[in-house]
């Protein structure tokens, strides 16, 4: 059986969400999707490592500033 990737659920999730509309028009997608996964990318990690910041930023090899912004930004 194959292995289904992130891609994989990403396009799932968009085909989702444009049949969902139903024919309503939509802008923005790419910016909503950038923003979840990377909300959703950020929060796992910081769960992992029991929201240490410092091993949250150097997992997602982003400085730790910048993931002090970012978690703040998604309210994590």
């Amino acid at each position: 059986m194959k292995q289904r990737g992130i891609q994989d659920s990403i396009k799932d999730n968009l085909e989702k969400y444009f049949s969902d509309l139903n024919g309503e028009s939509s802008n923005g997608v790419f910016k909503m999707v950038t923003q979840q996964a990377e909300s959703a990318t950020i929060k796992f990690v910081l769960d992992k490592v029991n929201q240490n910041q410092s091993e949250a930023a150097r997992i997602l090899g982003i400085n730790r500033a910048t993931l002090k912004k970012k978690a703040s930004l998604y309210n994590l």
